[in-house]
């Protein structure tokens, strides 16, 4: 049983960082200049004026929700 455990955990984990992947590659189009690391399955945005872009845009905020 802890081999399946340990296997389904495997799972999750590649399944998160594929989608932290797919996210980030969104983002990327979104912010152009902007950094964006997908990482142990999350998403790290960095750079000037991305909280002001980030809340002008809905597109920008509701896209995170594919996270879920």
């Amino acid at each position: 049983m802890e081999k399946v455990m340990a296997r389904g955990e495997q799972l999750g984990r590649e399944a998160q960082t594929q989608q932290a992947r797919r996210v980030a590659a969104q983002l990327r189009m979104l912010f152009g200049g902007a950094s964006v690391r997908a990482e142990e399955g999350r998403v790290l945005v960095s750079g000037r004026g991305i909280v002001k872009r980030w809340l002008i845009d809905p597109s920008r905020r509701f896209l995170a929700g594919g996270l879920k």
